[in-house]
């Protein structure tokens, strides 16, 4: 069962940072951050779409450029809010990176700037039409709810889906198992989540705690 780590393990890094991605990395199969452009057109990780919730900054992602978004402060660390390809350098070899689409239109430079880093990836999104934008990569629909999960991501093409934790039970996973999909829930908070997800028969856990991983 694989561990994968939301946002860099938010509940244990200042989340969708360049340093949480690289503790992350150390202990978790796959690293899971946002993805949305700013001011200047770069691709950038960050999960609102203001900057306002999580570093010591004001106002919208979009009206920020790449150089301002670093100079901020995440969670009162020395982190600031990187560029999608310094955290694609930062994946080592081995462990998958996980980028959710935050907006459309980012598909396309987000699959150049993985096939750049050399990392293995998987692109997923809530919006089904973000992930149409994806050629060369695999895919992951995201849900609340798990009706309907699985044919639209066997539609789209996907070979993940990603259910809410409350809404992946054991029906749900046979029926994406049914359709070669792999299941991955989010986001779990601690180990009897994990438990409970596993079994279920989930793939893997998307998780805030690096003590929710899997052993």
């Amino acid at each position: 069962m694989d561990c994968i780590a939301h946002r860099g393990f938010a509940g244990a890094n200042p989340e969708n940072t360049v340093a949480a991605v690289e503790d992350a990395a150390t202990r978790a199969d796959g690293v899971e951050v946002d993805v949305r452009v700013c001011g200047s057109g770069e691709l950038v990780v960050h999960h609102d779409e203001t900057v306002d919730r999580t570093t010591d900054g004001s106002g919208p992602v979009a009206a920020h450029t790449a150089a301002e978004l670093a100079a901020l402060s995440v969670e009162g660390s020395e982190a600031g809010v990187p560029t999608f390809e310094a955290v694609a350098a930062a994946v080592p070899e081995g462990v998958t990176l996980h980028a959710e689409l935050k907006e459309r239109g980012t598909g396309e430079p987000v699959e150049r700037v993985v096939a750049d880093a050399g990392c293995d990836a998987v692109v997923s999104s809530f919006d089904p039409e973000a992930l149409t934008e994806i050629e060369g990569l695999p895919t992951a629909l995201v849900q609340w709810e798990g009706e309907g999960l699985v044919s639209r991501a066997r539609n789209l093409g996907c070979s993940f889906v990603h259910p809410n934790l409350g809404s992946c039970d054991s029906s749900l996973v046979e029926r994406a198992h049914g359709a070669g999909l792999r299941v991955n829930a989010w986001t779990v908070t601690d180990a009897e989540e994990t438990a409970e997800a596993r079994e279920a028969g989930a793939d893997g856990v998307i998780t805030d705690f690096p003590d929710c991983c899997p052993s």
